[in-house]
């Protein structure tokens, strides 16, 4: 099941009242959370978000970024919040990529907090790659015309460094891809696939009522936009790379 709240702030990340997380429960200082709708499938945002050597061709926030230490253990070890029966073949694939992230990997990224300022480095370790199953995906009913939603996949990873007191930190992403009847944009008379994202980060400890807000919103929202517009634009060089091809055929 998701663990996304239903309320999050469209679009613009904002500081919320903290939303739990995998690895610390309930509680903690503040969350800074976003969704947004992204035209192209769950696996296609997934891949982007997995990919960290690829962060700079779309990621202003965290533009460098790298695994640092391997998982010791399978790359895929089962998750206690996931409720599939086991890890889907297409995330124990992308779990494999190197350079990808992976549970039980240590990742480090380099945060620029404000366009053009100084990169902050912080290591983290990436707690969970699932795949989970969404509301209403076995109802074939599209009345509200928000979609039918088919899958979901999570992802989320913890600060790692500081003793809890000090400083905790843990974000989690999900995507839930949701099939439309309405052929109005991509799909033809398959319907339009989209990915309803969500993605929260909840800070807790001592340190964690000093943090620039603002400035992690900034941050939270570029991120959005950015896989946004990656994935997006992908999509589109798909299409036509497909209508091409059909000319060429006939």
């Amino acid at each position: 099941m998701s663990l996304a709240p239903p309320d999050l702030p469209r679009d613009a990340a904002k500081c919320v009242p903290p939303i739990p997380v995998p690895a610390y429960g309930g509680g903690g200082a503040f969350s800074v959370a976003c969704a947004a709708v992204i035209a192209g499938p769950a696996l296609a945002c997934l891949e982007k978000v997995l990919d960290l050597p690829g962060y700079g061709a779309w990621n202003t926030f965290v533009p460098t970024a790298s695994v640092v230490a391997a998982a010791s253990a399978s790359p895929l070890p089962p998750s206690p919040s996931s409720d599939a029966p086991a890890p889907p073949p297409e995330l124990a694939a992308l779990a494999a990529r190197p350079g990808y992230a992976a549970p039980g990997a240590r990742i480090r990224f380099a945060a620029v907090m404000v366009p053009g300022g100084a990169p902050r480095s912080v290591d983290l370790v990436v707690t969970a790659l699932e795949a989970f199953t969404p509301p209403n995906s076995n109802n074939d009913d599209d009345d509200d015309g928000g979609g039918v939603a088919t899958v979901g996949y999570r992802v989320a990873w913890k600060a790692v460094g500081l003793p809890r007191f000090v400083l905790r930190s843990e974000r989690v992403q999900e995507f839930v891809e949701r099939r439309r009847r309405s052929a109005d944009r991509r799909g033809g008379g398959g319907g339009v696939v989209e990915t309803h994202y969500a993605t929260w980060e909840t800070f807790g400890g001592a340190v964690a009522y000093v943090l620039p807000g603002a400035q992690l919103e900034g941050g939270f929202s570029r991120w959005v936009d950015g896989l946004r517009k990656v994935v997006e634009e992908g999509e589109g060089e798909g299409e036509g790379k497909e209508e091409d091809e059909e000319g060429a055929a006939r």
